[in-house]
């Protein structure tokens, strides 16, 4: 703001005032993970839980990630079989926070042009979510870092914030999440949610 406000030219000032939206988004994103985080403490949890099918779940909000995707060039996929039964007892907020910071860190590891597939998978007492990716990878003796808070692997523009969020999250579904090298070349994010529902359900 100091740099555009002193600019001598319009050419100057646009280009301080560029990276002062860039900054302020930003902090903006790394504030709203430090928010998440709180809430999902266990102290502050108050989780909505409710059955959902989770392919019709996930087919919603990946209609509002694939805008970040065709920005970079990328190809997002889902697949999924549609005469498996996907219903499960979750909180949507959270499954939806879970799905957008996995695709989100795809997208950003991911490089122009490259493929991000994203499936579920059904068990008699479980759903399985992947999120894999063509990018550059992260070796297996440094997956479990990425768990940690604001760990961040390469030159991603992130807060180091999102894998954490994702852990807990599966971690109040009572859940397993896994990091594996993905048949694209890159990381596959694997998470399996029990399904919770009664016999009648």
């Amino acid at each position: 703001a100091q740099n555009a406000l002193e600019a001598a030219e319009a050419a100057g000032r646009e280009a301080a005032l560029r990276q002062l939206v860039a900054g302020v988004e930003r902090a903006t994103r790394v504030v709203t993970q430090l928010l998440t985080l709180a809430r999902l403490e266990p102290a502050a949890r108050q989780l909505g839980m409710a059955e959902l099918d989770l392919a019709s779940y996930v087919r919603g909000e990946l209609a509002e990630l694939i805008p970040l995707a065709l920005e970079r060039d990328q190809e997002l996929s889902f697949d999924c079989d549609d005469m498996a039964d996907h219903r499960l007892l979750g909180d949507a907020p959270s499954l939806g926070t879970l799905l957008q910071n996995l695709v989100g860190n795809a997208v950003q590891y991911t490089p122009a042009g490259g493929r991000i597939a994203v499936s579920l998978q059904v068990e008699a007492q479980r759903v399985g979510l992947r999120v894999a990716d063509s990018g550059p990878g992260v070796p297996a003796e440094q997956r479990e870092l990425l768990f940690r808070r604001f760990y961040r692997q390469g030159e991603g523009q992130g807060a180091g914030l999102g894998l954490s969020i994702v852990q807990r999250i599966v971690e109040l579904h009572r859940g397993e999440i896994q990091l594996a090298e993905s048949p694209l070349g890159g990381l596959q994010v694997e998470v399996w949610l029990p399904r919770g529902l009664s016999p009648a359900s």
